[in-house]
């Protein structure tokens, strides 16, 4: 039976958790990455659903272009700043290969493929790319890292983000091929870079907890 100091650990722990989460999720730029990676998108649809594809595109480069001047004024690095206007730049620009509104999240389409080819056979390799990515940031020590354990460890850590591409996948190909540009998305404001930001944050967490106070001490 559980006493009231079970219950009251537990529910600190919880709490611990949820902090140590939300503050690794903001050092990685989240809340940012919300509204940068948002706010495009937005302008996009707002723009296909009241006029068309091109229109949805002008205003989609104009609010990216407004963001990364505000960034710039602000101080934030220009390499960052441009590079999250080339990557609307890449996506307004599949709007015109393709001649179709939907273009617009092809790229989306195209790196969950991606990752779900690498995630995936990497666990049929037997080679975890989760903790090959690990090591070579210096999130765990290299020398610990081969150790079997580890390599149990990763499987599942790659295995979550091999489900994480394959669900976009999943959910976003039959609103492609049907066109459904709206929901489409909709669907992609969710599963984009608040998605990315927030499992990237859950890995961190996930492999620090595993880590023994001799190896975290490693990697500080």
């Amino acid at each position: 039976m559980s006493t009231g100091g079970d219950v009251e650990s537990a529910d600190n722990s919880r709490r611990s958790t949820t902090a140590e989460m939300w503050g690794k999720f903001k050092s990685l730029g989240g809340p940012r990455h919300i509204i940068d990676g948002a706010a495009p998108a937005v302008g996009f649809l707002i723009g296909y659903a009241t006029a068309n594809a091109k229109i949805g595109v002008l205003i989609a480069l104009a609010v990216a272009c407004a963001i990364a001047g505000f960034r710039l004024v602000r101080g934030d690095s220009a390499r960052v700043v441009l590079t999250a206007v080339a990557v609307v730049v890449v996506f307004s620009l599949f709007v015109g290969i393709t001649g179709e509104g939907r273009g617009f999240y092809l790229p989306d389409l195209l790196i969950c493929a991606v990752g779900t080819v690498a995630f995936g056979a990497s666990l049929l390799v037997g080679r975890p790319l989760s903790h090959w990515a690990c090591t070579r940031i210096g999130l765990e020590p290299a020398e610990s890292a081969a150790r079997p354990t580890r390599i149990m460890l990763h499987r599942k850590v790659t295995f979550a983000w091999f489900v994480f591409w394959a669900l976009h996948l999943v959910v976003m190909v039959p609103l492609y091929i049907a066109d459904k540009v709206v929901v489409l998305g909709t669907v992609a404001l969710v599963f984009g870079k608040p998605a990315l930001v927030v499992m990237l944050a859950g890995t961190w967490l996930w492999v620090r907890r595993s880590l023994t106070s001799e190896e975290l001490e490693g990697v500080k």
